[in-house]
């Protein structure tokens, strides 16, 4: 009787932390829709196009992404970037600097403020590059903390903050 007890107990302990993890790992219908939009940004951000319609026509998708007033603070005294507009423009400029980079986004959180209008988003992007001449990779990895609105039914980026840790 007392291994069928401890085997029932080992189920009972196994099931109980499975519905624990299921249910602290669950995410809302928005919750889902922002890890969406964020993925398609990083997807886009990581496309590279050469000539010059396609770099504009680049960083209007990636405008698409934030609000008409975002706002991105990289901090480290810099001046803090402000509107889609320059956004794009930035974003225009830095096309073939950037196109060697690759981005990755890790370690997404995020919080819900009631009403499900805005998000607050914690998240690390790394920035790799391979270097053609030795094939080494390097590696530069930063936190970031975002407020997403829904406006006209899309998740955008309002403000991108990096948040300054310990070095």
């Amino acid at each position: 009787m007392t291994r069928r007890f401890a085997v029932s107990a080992a189920i009972l302990v196994v099931l109980v932390a499975a519905g624990v993890f299921a249910w602290r790992t669950r995410e809302t219908p928005n919750e889902r829709e922002i890890r969406s939009r964020l993925d398609a940004l990083r997807n886009e951000v990581n496309t590279s196009t050469k000539d010059g319609i396609g770099v504009a026509l680049h960083a209007a998708q990636i405008g698409g992404y934030f609000t008409e007033d975002a706002i991105v603070e990289l901090g480290e005294g810099a001046a803090p970037i402000t509107g889609r507009e320059t956004i794009m423009g930035m974003v225009a400029r830095l096309q073939p600097r950037t196109a060697a980079f690759r981005m990755d986004l890790d370690d997404i959180t995020m919080e819900m403020t009631p009403g499900a209008t805005t998000a607050d988003v914690l998240l690390t992007a790394s920035f790799a590059r391979r270097s053609i001449s030795t094939g080494e990779e390097s590696l530069d990895a930063r936190e970031y903390a975002l407020v997403m609105t829904r406006t006209d039914g899309t998740w955008r980026i309002a403000r991108i903050t990096a948040i300054d840790t310990l070095r």
